[in-house]
């Protein structure tokens, strides 16, 4: 510590080109952090569901369609408690960038088959009584100024079917708060179909699913329409993942942002180290060891890069704590914030960078010559 003086004013000698450093390391920490952030929530999404329910869709691809004919033989299987029918439609409301999740579902099983959506009774009632109802999440109704009552019409992104629909109930869903659900009956009496997109099976229990999800694809493997039973949670990640390679993406990125931090770390480092080769040679001529040089200067460049890291992490920080992240993407990022884990590995980067980075000019300085040091003209 007794060294903190000399490294607190190395640290400032050129206040605005530390300031500046400083500054562009923690945008470019913000944007490794979020990123990273990003991947570790697509790896951990679950969909909030309750675990014990199973999705049975097409075994050819999610976009083909399953016969309602396939509900009675799923009903059959022993442990089923109560099967949904689900159609994703997508849609937007006025304007395309106001896109949000939209799903036809069988109202009157919300209460049996979806019950963590926790709907009031009077609500729910509602929903179910109005073929032309809408179950809305509470992020909707508070970005769109919706109220219970509303009439609205929505627009298509995949069927030809602009719903128009009346909200009666609000969904107080842990994490889908961004979802309006609408009459598959409906749905399906405008399009004249009777085919869906899945099947949703409450199972009594949970430990059961790996052995029913089998039986269930059994039953269908001959037919015109086999099908591929998941769990919940597989299937959320399964639905995550059809959206491309998007931890690929971000972890590219990430890489190159932290690339970009090295390279940007080490050309300030280098003209700092140069600036300071006759000090340098000063402080060998009364005394300073080449390793105490050497420490001094690794030292100084870590809490550079860790002020950046510090930085860039506390802006991410209160941004996504005081920030609407579900508005900002329209329920595509739910919760988002930075973890603890993502917090110690943008910290370990941080440190890294600042070895790397500085390791090369600190060496050349302390291993410079005290007459090569004072003869040199900076």
């Amino acid at each position: 510590m007794k060294f903190a003086k000399l490294i607190r004013r190395n640290l400032f000698r050129n206040k605005l080109r530390s300031f500046l450093m400083i500054a562009l390391m923690g945008a470019i920490f913000f944007l490794v952090a979020t990123l990273l952030q990003i991947v570790y929530t697509f790896d951990h999404f679950d969909g909030g569901g309750t675990g014990d329910r199973l999705v049975v869709q097409s075994a050819f691809s999610l976009a083909q369609m399953l016969p309602y004919a396939h509900e009675q033989k799923l009903r059959q299987v022993p442990g089923v408690v109560d099967v949904a029918k689900s159609q994703w439609l997508g849609g937007y409301y006025k304007e395309p960038r106001n896109s949000f999740a939209i799903l036809a579902i069988d109202a009157d099983k919300v209460g049996s088959v979806f019950p963590d959506h926790r709907v009031d009774p009077a609500g729910l009632a509602a929903f179910a009584r109005d073929r032309r109802g809408a179950l809305v999440g509470p992020d909707l109704m508070k970005w769109f100024g919706w109220k219970v009552g509303d009439r609205i019409t929505l627009h298509r992104q995949i069927f030809p079917f602009d719903p128009e629909v009346t909200i009666r109930a609000v969904s107080n869903h842990p994490v889908q708060k961004a979802v309006l659900f609408v009459h598959l009956d409906y749905f399906n009496e405008t399009l004249k179909w009777n085919r869906v997109g899945t099947f949703w099976v409450k199972v009594a229990n949970a430990n059961d699913m790996p052995a029913m999800s089998q039986q269930i694809d059994a039953m269908f493997k001959n037919s015109e329409d086999p099908t591929e039973s998941f769990t919940e949670k597989e299937f959320n990640r399964q639905f995550v993942s059809m959206m491309g390679n998007i931890k690929l993406l971000f972890t590219s990125v990430s890489v190159c942002s932290i690339f970009m931090i090295v390279l940007l770390a080490a050309i300030t480092m280098s003209m700092a180290a140069r600036e300071r080769v006759t000090e340098v040679a000063v402080l060998k001529a009364i005394g300073f060891g080449r390793r105490l040089i050497l420490g001094l200067m690794l030292t100084e460049f870590v809490i550079t890069t860790a002020a950046g890291c510090a930085l860039g992490l506390g802006f991410a920080t209160l941004l996504y704590h005081f920030g609407d992240v579900g508005k900002w993407t329209r329920g595509f990022l739910v919760n988002l914030h930075i973890t603890p884990g993502t917090a110690l590995i943008c910290a370990a980067i941080a440190v890294v960078v600042g070895f790397v980075a500085g390791g090369l000019p600190s060496i050349r300085s302390a291993n410079l010559s005290v007459v090569d040091g004072l003869r040199k003209v900076v």
